[in-house]
């Protein structure tokens, strides 16, 4: 082994001098430094996005009511529209039937209706001379032109 060698060899294992610690020493404390506000900024972070998720739940929560409001309202809808329609279709229906045209059919053999004559059930009385025929609420129609008093039934007193 040679001199140089030798003296490499111990430089080697020698410990750090004073300013290579300090040196040292100064890049560990940036780094936990940068660590340190690292850490900071994810808890910031975490505590934003906590407020955020927080915020959007409440969001679902009021678009969830209003979900279930308008599936009420739209079953209500639904509900009015079929009884709605079934009342068109029965008004259809009746129209259709209304209107409908038909031919009377063809093979039903018709009687001629007897005519009863005028004068054929007795003599004609002038209904302003009949006895029934009057406006004056004094004027009492004759015995016979009001028939049995058993058909009568008194009105109550009021």
């Amino acid at each position: 082994m040679s001199i140089a060698q030798d003296f490499r060899t111990r430089a080697k294992h020698r410990g750090l001098t004073p300013w290579q610690l300090i040196q040292k020493i100064g890049r560990l404390e940036r780094e936990a430094d940068n660590r340190t506000c690292l850490m900071v900024a994810m808890a910031t972070r975490i505590d934003e996005l906590t407020a955020e998720r927080n915020q959007l739940e409440g969001q679902l929560d009021t678009a969830a009511i209003d979900l279930s409001t308008a599936l009420d309202d739209l079953r209500i809808a639904r509900q009015e529209t079929a009884r709605t329609q079934d009342a068109l279709t029965t008004t259809q229906a009746q129209l259709a039937n209304a209107t409908a045209v038909s031919d009377l059919p063809q093979n039903i053999a018709t009687q001629p209706v007897p005519i009863v004559q005028r004068f054929d059930t007795g003599h004609v009385i002038r209904l302003g001379a009949s006895p029934l025929a009057t406006t004056d609420p004094g004027r009492v129609p004759p015995t016979w032109a009001r028939g049995d008093d058993e058909d009568t039934q008194p009105l109550p007193a009021a």
